[in-house]
Order: structure tokens, then C-alpha cells, then sequence
């Protein structure tokens, strides 16, 4: 006869167990919602990061958009201001193209009165140059030291100074006036010069320079610019001022510029040199002669 055995279990230590699994399982859990909670709160924390980069470079492109819009506006109106100006510039030029036409007639009429009044100066004063020997040589022999070389040499210029002014054109002798050696030593002579191709040829000193202008402006500008080249000069200087057969614009354009440009150095010097200029007239260009 097989016997049986009793078993016997203590539930005691079971139901200790089955708690620490329980309560394992449960720190499992927690720590898991932790993490789970911890990863949404970045995520979160992210996407209203970029919510707010969104919003800021939404709102930085409104604004450029509507700047932009504010310049396009603003270009409209500059060019419709520009369209009004050139209208305005074209009706200026033409009226001054009218008032300048009708300046060179003037200019003409005036330049003609001078050169014959200069012409009737320049041959009544030729003919006081024409001195006989018999009444020149005791004048220039009254010079102290008669018989010394220089004397001779000065009394020997002085005759060919007056023999070409004698025989010479009516612009030499009305130049000689205003060059006279009493004036030289006191003041710098200026000769400027207009060929008939329309160039100035400013004469200072041993220096000549040439340039172009059109324009009363151009004229003091390019003027003004030989000036800041050359030495400071002495208290007066004197611009003498004389054209060959050139348009009556290019010398409208120097006599009218003449007096701004003489101004303007005036300023530029604070006073210490005046400027003065002469309108000498027509005279023909001297051509050189090739032998």
C-alpha cells in the first residue's frame, strides 16, 4: 500500500516575495513615466522654441517685406520727381539756349566797338612811337654811365622795343600800356590766349599751359586749377585777355568767367592778392614760320 505525503507550504515568505516583485514592477513603472515624462517636457520645451525662432523670423520678414514696399514707393516718387526735374531742365536749357544766342548777338556787337576803339588807340599811339633819332638818343643818352656796356645794351632794347611797337599791330602797342616796367614791378602779368580752335593758352611767367572750356564754369574751373599750380604771386596780377577767330560761346564763356575766376582766387589768397583783367580784344594767332 502506497502512503501518502502532506505538503506543507508557507505562505508567508510567498506573499513577501510576490510584494518585492510588485513593488519592483512599480519603480519599474515609475521610472519610465519619469523618463516618458521627461523626454515630453523637452519635446515640448523644443517645439515652443521653435515656435518662437518661427515667429521671430515671421515677424523680422514682415518687416523687411514692408520696408521693401516703403522703398519701392519712395523709387516711384524719385522718379517721378526725376521725370518732373528733367522736364523742368529741358524748359531751363532751352530758355537758356534762346537768352545765350541772344548774348553772343550782343557780345558780337560789343566785342566789334571795342576792337575798333582798341584799333583807333593802337594807331594814334603807334604814331607817338614814331621818334626820330635826332630827339630819342639825347633822352636815352641822359641815362647815367652813357658809355657803359648795360646802358648801351638797355638803350638798345629800349629803341627795338619801340621800333616794333611803332611798326607792330595796335594790340602790341595797347598791351605795352598795361606792361609798361613801372607795373611790372608791382604786379605779375597774366596773358591768356584764345586760338581759333577753341583753346585757352594761359601764359604766367615762362610757364604756358592750354585747356578747354565751354562754359562760364568750365572756364573758372580749369582756370582756377592752373592757378593752384603755379608760385604765390605778388600783390596785384593782371589778366590780359585777347582771342584769335574762335566762337563767340568759347569767349563768352571766358569773359564772363573771368570776373568769378579773379573772385574766387581773390578768396583763396584771404586778400593778400588782387586780381584784375582786360579785355584786350581780337588778335590774329601768330603763326611760326618754318624755314
Amino acid at each position: 500500500m502506497i502512503s501518502r505525503r502532506r505538503l506543507t507550504f508557507q505562505l508567508t515568505p510567498l506573499l513577501d516575495l510576490l510584494l518585492i516583485v510588485i513593488f519592483a514592477q512599480f519603480m519599474d513603472t515609475q521610472e519610465s513615466t519619469a523618463r516618458i515624462e521627461q523626454r515630453s517636457q523637452q519635446q515640448v520645451t523644443q517645439a515652443e522654441q521653435e515656435v518662437k525662432t518661427l515667429r521671430e523670423e515671421q515677424r523680422i520678414a514682415l518687416k523687411e517685406i514692408a520696408e521693401l514696399k516703403r522703398s519701392k514707393e519712395q523709387a516711384l516718387r524719385d522718379a517721378m520727381q526725376a521725370e518732373q526735374n528733367a522736364m523742368k531742365t529741358r524748359d531751363q536749357a532751352r530758355e537758356s539756349a534762346q537768352l545765350s544766342e541772344k548774348q553772343n548777338r550782343e557780345l558780337n556787337e560789343e566785342l566789334k566797338h571795342t576792337r575798333e576803339q582798341r584799333d583807333l588807340v593802337g594807331e594814334m599811339a603807334q604814331q607817338l612811337f614814331q621818334l626820330p633819332d635826332s630827339l630819342l638818343d639825347p633822352l636815352l643818352k641822359a641815362k647815367p654811365d652813357p658809355d657803359s656796356e648795360q646802358t648801351k645794351a638797355e638803350i638798345e632794347r629800349i629803341k627795338k622795343q619801340l621800333q616794333e611797337l611803332a611798326g607792330g599791330k595796335a594790340i602790341d602797342v595797347v598791351k605795352h600800356f598795361l606792361t609798361y616796367d613801372e607795373l611790372t614791378k608791382r604786379s605779375d602779368i597774366w596773358e591768356l590766349y584764345l586760338t581759333e580752335n577753341g583753346v585757352f593758352r594761359l601764359k604766367i611767367g615762362a610757364k604756358s599751359t592750354d585747356f578747354r572750356a565751354d562754359t562760364p564754369q568750365d572756364f573758372v574751373d580749369r582756370f582756377y586749377a592752373v592757378y593752384k599750380t603755379v608760385p604765390q604771386p605778388k600783390s596785384l596780377v593782371i589778366i590780359l585777355f585777347s582771342y584769335g577767330d574762335a566762337r563767340a560761346s568759347v569767349r563768352f564763356a571766358a569773359t564772363q568767367g573771368l570776373p568769378l575766376v579773379a573772385e574766387r582766387m581773390r578768396t583763396d589768397s584771404s586778400g593778400r592778392t588782387r586780381y584784375e583783367y582786360a579785355v584786350m580784344g581780337f588778335a590774329p594767332e601768330k603763326r611760326e614760320v618754318v624755314k
